[in-house]
């Protein structure tokens, strides 16, 4: 059976993600640390935001049983809608408008400090009056400094267009200029004793046009409804808790006072009506009355039979019929105009419009102006081409039109009977034709006096109904609680503090990703080994004397770096043939990785196992290895390949014992020919017939092609690569370059590892103990090497001897 795997990740999964960290780690910290020290400050240099809160009750109880009765007597049309429509209209930009043309929000106060500035409900020790309508919009929002003096003048400042504008002002005097206009008091309580705290105080001051207050308090304003209630909860957020409570405050009256506008309306129109058609009948009725008079003796001999009293009977009814069909008609007239003048709008007619038996005028007519204030309501929100308002606008003209279809129709009707009557009229005065034209003329005007006493008298009775209603007209919106304090409700500082350390955490992973996909240095060698198919021969750690003792196995033999060239050296007997001798080539990608340095420490270490080593300075175009051990470049492979020096002429010996140095020469202008050379190979040949390894210095790859030339020369090359510049793509490019020239015998090599300081007192520690006593290097890179050159150089130098 197959061994399943226990868990879905292992070691292998995990160590990515922990390079990553232990690369980034610091700048981490440092991000999280810039991070909180900055929203720290910044958080607590944020001025506190306070919050009020009012409850509002949208339908009230408190009216009286019988004023529903008057107002359905008179046709008032409700205009109360949902919940929501409310909310929407106390948060309208109308209302916000309102309520703050109410208030004196228009100034902003400051007291300026060292480290905060604080803002205040107001000053204590001066008065500012500055109207914001007659000051210059550029002004609009801009700090206006106030420095007291003394007690008669104060010190004005501001900064406009990138200028400090400084004046010095008397108190209580009204300073006029062509971008503000303001007058600025000292209060009556600032005495000589107090002018002393006040001269150190630094006041501020800002004006906001009322535009700008509406759009911040419609923004920190909020309304809520509270579930299965008709009850509003208001909300405002505001610098000042005294200015939230004020403003939530007179937003409620405001709003109180426009649920009773329209009713108010309803009942001044009709008043209006009622007055004006009574005016009509008191004239009439008074002209009636002046023409009794002169009638007073023709009644005393007024004789009428029971068959002409009958018949004057019948014709007053009749004309208080028609009187009564004449106001029905002319009502609907003025509802058709008052429809037509008032397409639009939101306003209800005069209830005498509306007759009680029409039940069916009286349903459209609700029906139109409740479509008109859901029309209005949702104006507060949404613009005129809004498909919901286009929606509404074609249901009320459909109402619209079928009310003006309806009224024609009731209009002809009224017009059939009132020819009707008008011809009964006119049988019922044949029948009173025989009395004289005198007396005909008295009962005549008697009748006309009660047709219209008894239409005043009916006027009367609507006009007291509708004064009892305006009277017991009350608000149905009712505030249940007041605006009161609820605190500091921001802003929310521990929050702020978290949300930038987690940026800055996230800037710092986003770098540390950039880092590792496009500049990513490789710190390790098992960072390289899972780069590349190369072999990784060796490491090499930091060395940071190089500069004053470059030869590293000759100045310091039990350092960590010398230990590290001799694990080179050891790995080098695994690649290289079985020859006697052998050339080593020593080559970089880019300048300045340590080639040269590796090379000269290499062939130092070699020579040290008792093997006879030749160091080639074949970087003809900028050589390094005399800097190296310090002599002078006059001859060298550059004279050797022209044929001005001999090779005998060329070899110089260093201290290091076994080890001789050709150096490069003076730098030829056609370096890169002279590798082309046929010499190159006789002097590989000579080397090799007097040495047991030739170290060869190139130039780098990346800038020049000689290493790769020559390294179809030599038995192994290596690659240097310096963790300071050592990155994935560099390592794709040389793998790509190996691959098309062909060339397998090369290895990878990690210069300038930086160590832990566990790791070399570890490894200082390992070498003492081991190295010590003789049980071979045991620095802690896992090889035993010390036996095999050692043994190797007894069992020739013993075989020369013999």
């Amino acid at each position: 059976m197959s061994e399943v795997k226990s868990s879905f990740l292992d070691a292998d999964d995990l160590k990515p993600i922990l390079r990553f960290l232990s690369k980034n780690w610091f700048l981490i910290v440092v991000s999280a640390l810039i991070a909180f020290i900055s929203s720290y400050f910044y958080a607590h240099r944020l001025p506190s935001i306070y919050a009020a809160k009012a409850e509002i009750l949208l339908k009230s109880s408190e009216t009286y049983d019988y004023q529903k009765k008057v107002y359905s007597e008179l046709g008032y049309i409700s205009l109360m809608q949902d919940v929501t429509n409310q909310k929407r209209i106390i948060a309208s930009y109308d209302l916000v408008e309102k309520s703050l043309e109410k208030l004196d929000f228009s100034i902003t106060y400051f007291l300026v400090g060292r480290v905060k500035t604080l803002q205040v409900d107001e000053f204590d020790a001066i008065h500012v009056k500055c109207d914001w309508q007659k000051l210059d919009p550029k002004m609009y929002n801009v700090p206006f400094n106030v420095k007291v003096l003394d007690m008669s003048r104060y010190e004005f400042s501001f900064e406009a267009n990138g200028k400090l504008n400084v004046a010095t002002y008397e108190f209580g005097k009204l300073i006029s200029e062509p971008a503000y206009e303001l007058q600025i008091d000292l209060a009556e309580h600032v005495d000589e004793s107090r002018l002393g705290t006040v001269l150190e105080q630094n006041f501020q001051f800002k004006v906001k046009p009322l535009k700008q207050l509406v759009e911040k308090y419609k923004g920190a304003l909020t309304t809520e409804n509270v579930e299965y209630t008709s009850i509003l909860n208001l909300t405002c957020n505001d610098e000042l808790p005294s200015r939230a409570k004020m403003f939530l405050d007179t937003l409620a009256k405001v709003y109180i006072d426009y649920t009773l506008y329209n009713e108010i309306a309803v009942n001044e129109n009709t008043q209006k009506y009622i007055d004006k058609q009574i005016d009509e009948i008191v004239t009439i009725i008074d002209s009636l009355e002046m023409a009794m008079e002169s009638f007073k003796d023709a009644r005393d001999i007024l004789d009428l039979n029971k068959e002409q009293d009958a018949a004057f009977e019948a014709l007053t009814q009749s004309d208080i019929d028609l009187r009564d069909l004449e106001l029905r008609r002319e009502s609907i007239l003025n509802l058709e105009n008052f429809l037509k003048n008032e397409p639009d709008k939101a306003v209800i007619p005069p209830m005498n419009y509306l007759r009680e038996e029409d039940l069916t005028l009286t349903e459209l007519v609700k029906d139109l102006f409740a479509l008109k204030q859901k029309r209005a309501t949702l104006l507060v929100d949404v613009k005129y081409g809004d498909l919901r308002v286009q929606r509404v606008d074609s249901t009320l003209n459909t109402i619209r039109n079928s009310i003006f279809r309806y009224t024609r129709d009731t209009r002809v009707a009224i017009d059939s009977q009132i020819e009707d009557l008008r011809n009964q009229i006119k049988d019922l005065e044949g029948k009173l034709a025989g009395i004289p034209k005198s007396e005909r003329d008295l009962l005549s005007i008697e009748r006309k006096l009660k047709v219209n006493e008894e239409l005043y008298t009916f006027l009367l009775e609507k006009k007291a109904n509708t004064i009892i209603a305006r009277a017991a007209i009350i608000p149905q919106t009712s505030i249940i609680e007041a605006a009161r304090a609820m605190g500091a409700v921001g802003p929310d500082r521990q929050s702020i503090i978290y949300l930038w350390i987690g940026a800055g955490i996230f800037i710092a992973l986003l770098i540390g990703l950039i880092r590792m996909l496009f500049f990513e240095h490789i710190e390790h060698l098992r960072e390289l080994k899972s780069l590349t198919k190369l072999p990784v021969i060796s490491g090499i750690p930091n060395y940071e004397e190089i500069e004053r003792d470059p030869i590293a196995i000759a100045a310091n033999p039990r350092s960590n770096v010398s230990e590290a060239f001799r694990t080179l050296r050891t790995n080098l007997q695994y690649l290289l043939p079985d020859d006697e001798s052998k050339i080593i080539l020593v080559s970089s990608l880019h300048p300045g990785e340590g080639k040269t340095f590796v090379s000269s420490n290499l062939a130092a270490t070699i020579a040290k196992a008792s093997k006879k080593v030749l160091l080639l300075d074949f970087d003809l175009h900028k050589p390094k290895v005399h800097k190296m051990f310090k002599h002078h470049n006059t001859v060298g492979v550059t004279t050797y390949l022209i044929g001005k020096s001999n090779y005998q002429d060329l070899v110089y010996q260093t201290q290091v014992e076994n080890l001789d140095v050709i150096f490069a020469g003076p730098v030829p202008p056609n370096a890169s020919e002279l590798i082309l050379n046929s010499m190159v190979s006789e002097l590989f040949q000579d080397a090799l017939k007097h040495y047991d390894f030739v170290i060869v210095d190139t130039p780098p790859i990346l800038l020049i092609t000689d290493s790769l030339v020559l390294l179809s020369k030599v038995d192994r090359g290596i690659l240097v690569m310096n963790t300071q510049k050592a990155t994935k793509q560099g390592v794709q490019y040389l793998e790509d370059v190996l691959s098309q020239n062909n060339l397998n015998n090369t290895s990878l090599l990690l210069n300038n590892i930086k160590q832990k300081r566990w790791r070399y007192y570890y490894g200082k520690y390992a070498y003492r103990y081991g190295y010590g006593y003789g049980y071979g290097y045991g620095y802690g890179y896992g090889y035993s090497y010390g036996y095999s050159y050692g043994e190797e150089s007894k069992k020739r130098k013993k075989k020369s001897d013999d």
